[in-house]
């Protein structure tokens, strides 16, 4: 994305939209009207100078860039808010068709292109009908939700917030005893202990925090260490040890009965560290952040990193052999290793945003996973596709959770609200949608195509001949290019080779509709060729002439072309016959211009344009 953006002026861009540049007055109840998005001082405290109110800025762990977030909505933009300047990158938002600006007062609005409208609030993607909805909506929380923790023993789920509070609830949505405060900093990370009686979390003061669960009391004083905000932690399975990763860079391990760390801290190289894992066997631990995911033993010494990644790792979780790492991304992507020299094996794509978040069902034969494109994926390992459509949020994901006997999916994010799921029902669901796809009795489903480049000598042997077109009036280079009749039944002999379909199973019976496509349009029209160069020459064939002249009339101007000098005038044809313009081209001009036009796409050459479009 790039790392800033010149001013944009946006007040009539489509249609007639009305302009209210000239009219308008900032207003603390209604967002700036469509069209008076235009270059003004900001009337916030400070004014251009300064940040709006619950704003700040930060620098990125991967490429040091200033970014700016928006503390409310939890956006973040690369341009400095600005009333006036567009701050979302383009795709950023989850509804196409929207912008993000700020208004002169210093609150966030978004701009409708297609209704031509403004809002306080962000857009957000609308629920198809039939669409999976969850079991239960829990509410409660007052801020974004960082983390979630699903107790095997109870059932019950666990959620940490950036409004400073730990809350357990039943899978109803029935809240379960008193929420557990912090000092006011909000609470990032959680991790529960494998015996289920305390959970440690991370706050954004760099400190740590154990709670007794059953009592709902911190046990002693909180954990320091730390400079940053702690962004992840796991516990290990002999319940030994707990390991730490900040946004300080360090990784830092703790002896849960002492709240002292074990050995000195761990400098990584990923900047914020956004994920850290235990093997199954405790022996040794893996990060992940920006860069590549790193595998440490237990003394802090690095065995292995895996490269693949292209922007912050921000999951990690272990098969339960040990012998394979999945982690998930910024880039989009979610990945399986061979853990044992870090060998990529599958590559998961599908999501549009960020993956925040993933889990493994414990038959490990699907994972699932949370993003910031507000929808959770479901993935088949066996086939390494997603199963059914995505399950959708009002906002996007930051965490993500399943039960022990994996029968549910627990998430929540921006929104403050978790999501309870019916993981078999989804299962269902996309097997449903498999099933009975949509189907429209107007079209025809063909197998797969696969195109091949066009081989060197696919256009030897053509009978080319060219003259100028005396109808094209806005170039008098122009020229319209006959092939012979040979040469034309040539070409459509050639063009099959350029295919192949992917062989259909067995009772398919795939049948196309003679005389439904687009090489088949009544009557001539009128084509003209644009001036190109010999590679890029397309081949439109003359207009129909009486059957005992096409082919001589055809040899016979294709030789006058050439050879006759400049200037020579052309002979008059007789009233009987006409010679080939650019203004009259027959149907079978309009069929091999679209046959060579749909070669030279397929085979990614560049294509002629007409009238400069």
């Amino acid at each position: 994305m790039p790392q800033g953006r010149a001013e944009l002026r946006i007040s009539t861009r489509r249609g007639e939209a009305p302009s209210h540049s000239s009219r308008y007055r900032p207003s603390a109840k209604d967002p700036p009207p469509y069209g008076a998005q235009h270059r003004q001082d900001a009337l916030w405290e400070g004014g251009n100078e300064a940040l709006p109110p619950m704003w700040h800025q930060f620098k990125t762990s991967s490429d040091g860039a200033t970014l700016y977030q928006d503390n409310t909505l939890m956006i973040v933009s690369r341009s400095r808010p600005l009333p006036g300047v567009r701050l979302d990158d383009p795709g950023y938002l989850a509804v196409p068709g929207w912008e993000w600006h700020i208004s002169p007062l210093g609150r966030s609005y978004f701009v409708n292109h297609d209704t031509w409208t403004t809002s306080w609030k962000k857009p957000k993607p609308e629920r198809p009908a039939g669409s999976l909805m969850p079991e239960c909506v829990i509410e409660g929380h007052s801020n974004y939700i960082w983390s979630l923790a699903y107790l095997g023993n109870s059932g019950n789920i666990m959620s940490t917030s950036h409004d400073s509070s730990i809350r357990q609830w039943k899978r109803d949505g029935e809240p379960v005893g008193k929420p557990l405060n912090s000092d006011g900093r909000g609470i990032g990370s959680m991790v529960v202990s494998p015996d289920e009686t305390m959970v440690v979390c991370g706050g954004g003061d760099g400190r740590l925090r154990l709670w007794n669960i059953k009592e709902g009391s911190m046990i002693g004083n909180p954990w320091e260490g730390h400079n940053d905000a702690v962004r992840c932690l796991d516990w290990s399975r002999n319940s030994l040890e707990i390991v730490s990763g900040s946004q300080d860079g360090t990784i830092r391990r703790w002896n849960p009965n002492t709240g002292r760390q074990i050995t000195p801290p761990i400098e990584t190289s990923h900047g914020w560290i956004m994920a850290v894992k235990y093997s199954p066997k405790g022996d040794k631990f893996m990060s992940g952040g920006n860069g590549p995911i790193c595998v440490w033993s237990r003394d802090g010494k690095l065995l292995i990193e895996i490269k693949g990644h292209d922007y912050d790792v921000s999951s990690l979780c272990w098969s339960r052999d040990g012998a394979h790492i999945f982690s998930a991304s910024l880039d989009r992507t979610i990945r399986k290793w061979r853990a044992i020299d870090g060998h990529e094996l599958v590559v998961l794509r599908g999501h549009t945003r960020g993956v925040k978040s993933f889990c493994l069902t414990p038959d490990e034969r699907y994972i699932v996973s949370g993003s910031e494109d507000y929808t959770i994926r479901i993935w088949d390992l066996k086939t390494n596709q997603a199963v059914g459509d995505p399950l959708l949020h009002d906002d996007q994901l930051l965490a993500l959770a399943l039960s022990r006997d994996g029968k549910y999916i627990v998430s929540a994010g921006l929104d403050k609200k978790i999501y309870v799921w019916n993981l078999e029902a989804a299962l269902k669901n996309g097997v449903v949608a498999a099933a009975n796809p949509p189907t429209n009795s107007n079209t025809t489903r063909l197998p797969p195509i696969h195109a091949r480049r066009i081989p060197p000598t696919f256009f030897d042997d053509f009978d080319i001949h060219s003259s100028t077109s005396p109808d094209v009036h806005h170039h008098s280079s122009h020229r319209i290019v006959v092939p012979s009749i040979e040469s034309a039944r040539a070409l459509f002999a050639r063009i099959p080779s350029l295919f192949h379909h992917s062989r259909s199973s067995a009772g398919d019976g795939l049948r196309q509709t003679r005389g439904q496509g687009i090489f088949f349009r009544r009557g001539p029209r009128a084509v003209q060729v644009a001036a190109v160069r010999d590679k890029q020459t397309l081949f439109v064939a003359p207009r129909p002439e009486q059957k005992q002249q096409q082919s001589s009339q055809l040899h016979s101007q294709g030789s006058s072309s050439q050879s006759q000098p400049t200037g020579t005038p052309t002979p008059v044809p007789n009233s009987s016959t006409q010679a080939p313009t650019a203004a009259a081209v027959t149907m079978k001009s309009r069929v091999l211009t679209v046959l060579a036009r749909l070669v030279l796409l397929i085979c990614c050459a560049p294509l002629p344009s007409t009238n400069g479009r």
